[in-house]
């Protein structure tokens, strides 16, 4: 394998990371160690949220530079940890250069939770923060039930319509807070206010919070403002497609 090669392998490998989530320094610690096990001179990086800058002197004096922008991305921990293992596989020199590559496109072609368990955590999630926001075991079921549509609509519909995040998380809001208003119509004994809670649950950026929490006390601010500023801007659309529905059950 070429040094060329061998460095659109190390970029490869961080820009799947970023893109299944990974945290900024994992990131960096991942592909420098397998810069250096793949003999990269003077190889250096810089990992934003939604972008890598990777340079290197390849050995005629030439230096190999590449950016790329990579959008926010759901977070997979499962091909996260299938990557640091086999960095560390090549670090320890148990993998040639082809066979690391090989494994890599396995690992980004590998499908880690199959849809009808998506669709389960979905309605499983809803149904648990309507209990715990107050709803009972029927209104738990509602949520499950919300859950699941929702599933449906984000794992089916939106990459159909090919919808934008702002558009998807508006939408999913309008969808659950609706569906939840007929359910409380036709089930007068469910509360609107536990159904909703729990539907929208899977839309809300918690974990974009922490990340982003954690770049700050890192001193990371450009990432850690990034990750705060996109898990603001997810909450508001998730709100405005709430608040739309609500605003007009009121008028009714």
């Amino acid at each position: 394998m070429s040094e060329q090669e061998r460095f659109d392998f190390v970029y490869d490998i961080g820009e799947t990371l970023l893109e299944n989530g990974a945290e900024i320094k994992r990131i960096e610690t991942t592909i420098r160690h397998v810069a250096e096990a793949l003999e990269l001179k003077e190889f250096d990086s810089f990992v934003l949220i939604n972008g890598i800058f990777m340079t290197a002197r390849l050995k005629d004096q030439t230096v190999q530079a590449k950016v790329r922008d990579v959008p926010i991305s759901p977070i997979n921990l499962g091909r996260i940890e299938q990557i640091n293992t086999l960095s560390r596989r090549i670090k320890e020199n148990k993998l040639t250069p082809f066979e690391a590559r090989a494994r890599l496109e396995e690992i980004k072609a590998e499908n880690f939770a199959s849809t009808p368990l998506k669709i389960a955590a979905y309605g499983m999630g809803s149904a648990s923060f309507c209990y715990i926001f107050g709803g009972t075991v029927w209104g738990s079921l509602g949520a499950f039930f919300l859950g699941l549509v929702l599933a449906c609509f984000m794992l089916y519909l939106v990459p159909k319509f090919q919808m934008s995040s702002i558009i998807s998380n508006i939408t999913g809001g309008f969808l659950v807070t609706v569906l939840a208003g007929i359910l409380v119509a036709v089930f007068p004994t469910l509360r609107l206010t536990p159904l909703v809670s729990g539907g929208i649950i899977s839309l809300l950026p918690g974990v974009a919070v922490v990340n982003g929490i954690r770049y700050l006390f890192d001193g990371d601010y450009s990432s850690g403002w990034g990750q705060m500023i996109n898990a603001v801007i997810t909450a508001l659309c998730v709100s405005m497609g709430v608040g739309l529905v609500l605003s007009v059950l009121n008028i009714f």
